[in-house]
């Protein structure tokens, strides 16, 4: 299907399993630490800086969002993991969306995980990608901030994680624009059954 990937809808902030929408679309959704730059991304794709709500402050992204692209595509904004200042009560509430997301949630293609480019997997990302290695959902990455890293050493870190993992990395900045092209590509191949390997 044709997209120009402009026309985007904000759907629904969802804070419990009672609230979670299934489609007959396909469904993309981006993960990652606080403030990795999950919300930047989309509107990145959608070329819409007010799109998704960004904020400086971590922790911002609090439920699971919605958008519609072009009445045909629905990407989910997940809340971010690993902000320290959280209490334990938030931290608790966040691993149990989480758990009934990924369990409940119908039409999910892959799951996005973002990078920060200047530091890579953290822990917190790998027990994340254990976590969806064990559900049977799949996932690529995407690096984001690339802009502040030297050319060498985005090279070698993408590598690294291709290597070690065996799945798409796209490196991305929300700054200059680098990377919508690739993951718009990536998204719209899997979206038909083919392999994204860039």
């Amino acid at each position: 299907m044709k997209r120009d990937w402009k026309k985007v809808e904000f759907l629904k902030s969802a804070y419990s399993r009672r609230d979670f929408l299934n489609f007959p679309f396909p469904v993309f959704t981006f993960c990652g630490r606080s403030n990795v730059g999950k919300s930047s991304l989309i509107n990145l794709l959608v070329w819409n800086r007010k799109a998704a709500k960004v904020s400086s402050r971590p922790g911002k992204t609090a439920s699971v969002n919605y958008f519609l692209v072009d009445g045909s595509l629905v990407l989910v904004d997940l809340p971010g993991y690993g902000f320290a200042k959280r209490s334990r009560e938030e931290r608790l509430r966040w691993a149990s969306l989480m758990e009934d997301f990924f369990e409940y949630q119908k039409g999910i293609k892959t799951n996005f995980i973002l990078l920060d480019s200047r530091l890579g997997p953290t822990p917190l990302d790998l027990q994340l990608i254990d976590w969806l290695k064990f559900l049977g959902q799949d996932f690529a990455f995407v690096l984001t901030k690339s802009d502040k890293v030297k050319k060498q050493d985005l090279r070698k870190i993408r590598e690294k994680i291709k290597e070690e993992f065996s799945k798409p990395v796209i490196p991305t900045s929300a700054k200059t624009g680098q990377g919508r092209k690739e993951l718009i590509s990536c998204i719209e191949k899997i979206e038909r059954g083919e392999k994204c390997l860039p």
